[in-house]
């Protein structure tokens, strides 16, 4: 799997409306093809919790300095510290809120041939724009690395 292989996809409706955050300021949404049928929350916590160790100390840097309030590592409702919104074999939902002026949600939906995941973000705060504008570039490329690599990792 490479990079290449994750592409960028118009928000699939169902995943907006699963997501339910209103309004929505901000939409992504990236899929794969996948060979192995594996439970969304599975999927999830290979991508985020998975991760490369340098990417988690990353993500969790930036996650704290945004002033997200991330749960517990001993709580089974949280993947990486983002809290379980939503979940079923085929679709998971997480969320975050920053003190920054912004509230995320992370939706992953897993079938047998595609794993897409989508994030929506509401700007609470007019910082919360401000900030998630020079974020959002990076993190697009950053989420595609995540995603190819964890899809590598299942089939090895």
């Amino acid at each position: 799997m490479t990079v290449t292989d994750v592409r960028e996809i118009e928000m699939p409706a169902e995943l907006e409306d699963l997501a339910a955050l209103t309004p929505t300021h901000y939409r992504e949404s990236l899929t794969l093809t996948v060979t192995r049928v594996e439970p969304a929350e599975h999927w999830a916590r290979l991508v985020l919790e998975r991760a490369p160790l340098t990417a988690r100390v990353q993500m969790i840097t930036v996650w704290t300095l945004l002033g997200i309030r991330l749960a517990p590592p001993w709580s089974a409702a949280q993947v990486l510290g983002w809290r379980t919104v939503h979940s079923t074999p085929d679709v998971i939902v997480l969320e975050a809120r920053a003190a920054a002026g912004l509230t995320a949600r992370l939706v992953f939906h897993a079938t047998a041939s595609t794993l897409t995941q989508a994030m929506l973000v509401r700007f609470d705060r007019p910082t919360g724009r401000r900030i998630w504008t020079r974020l959002a570039p990076g993190h697009r490329r950053f989420l595609k690395l995540l995603l190819a690599r964890a899809a590598d990792n299942l089939l090895r």
